[in-house]
């Protein structure tokens, strides 16, 4: 962008933030950010143009090292319309089929960990921990964890025509529901599950958690356990609004070195000595 493009744009920002702060028009453009707790024009059209880049799969400007590791939107279409609806019972009921499956996942904070758990005739009949990076949301794990699953459906082949998934995360199975979704796991998930279905009953159910259901209580240990215990990491990706808040982040902290090391706002800097201060600001005023 050319250097009047830049001025112009300031000037613009510059009208609203005297506006918004009842300013006197003399007060200069850093000290107006900084009261405001409004980003400079320049640094949030880079963080709005690298937003839409990770959402978009594109490499970004700003250089940070997590950012390598993001979650990929799946942008695949190949489901046809009439094979792409997988009902989803969020009555509270425990699934009924020849095999009930129970999946968790688990997030603490040094460890997140996903388990499933099959059990046939009330025996278990096979479980299985995996331990996800600390970077990742409960949801991921969660997804993990019925994915986990169907994965371990598919290698059963034809050994048993029903089973039942029983998961205590609506938002895993909603995300699964939803045949417009981009997201990695949910998107797999889908898709076993459409491929199997020919053959296989595969049914999911949300069941309330710690409610004393016996094979949800024995995944939520698993999880933990595994989440804890677990040396290899098996899922290493980041969420989109993970890399987001780090794009915000890296933006902010140029923005203070900016407004920090600028030769204006000395009266105002008093008051407002860097930018994390005023954002620390901002947050109590919200929880307040």
């Amino acid at each position: 962008m050319s250097k009047r493009a830049k001025s112009k744009l300031q000037q613009i920002q510059r009208s609203f933030l005297i506006f918004i702060t009842k300013a006197c028009k003399i007060v200069s453009h850093d000290a107006l950010s900084a009261i405001a707790g409004i980003m400079p024009i320049e640094q949030a059209m880079h963080l709005y143009k690298d937003i839409r880049a990770i959402s978009r799969s594109n490499p970004t400007n700003a250089v940070i090292t997590e950012l390598q590791k993001i979650e990929i939107p799946t942008k695949i279409r190949e489901i046809h319309p009439k094979y792409n609806h997988i009902p989803v019972d969020l009555s509270g009921s425990e699934g009924n089929a020849n095999v009930k499956i129970y999946t968790h996942g688990s997030k603490t904070e040094n460890h997140v960990g996903a388990s499933m758990v099959a059990v046939k005739d009330s025996k278990e009949i096979y479980i299985n921990t995996q331990k996800l990076s600390i970077a990742c949301t409960v949801l991921q794990a969660e997804l993990y964890g019925i994915n986990t699953a169907v994965d371990w459906i598919q290698r059963q082949g034809q050994k048993t025509s029903s089973y039942a998934i029983n998961v205590d995360s609506k938002a895993a199975l909603l995300a699964i529901a939803n045949k417009h979704t981009t997201h990695t796991l949910s998107f797999a998930t889908r898709l076993k599950t459409i491929e199997r279905r020919s053959s296989t009953s595969i049914t999911f159910h949300w069941v309330k958690g710690h409610a004393g259901l016996k094979g949800n209580e024995r995944a939520d240990y698993l999880a933990k356990r595994a989440a804890s215990y677990n040396t290899t990491i098996v899922y290493d990706e980041i969420p989109v609004i993970r890399g987001k808040q780090s794009l915000e982040d890296y933006y902010t902290k140029i923005w203070n070195a900016i407004y920090v090391n600028s030769a204006n706002a000395s009266h105002n800097k008093l008051f407002i000595p860097t930018i994390f201060h005023r954002v620390f600001l901002s947050r109590r005023m919200r929880w307040a």
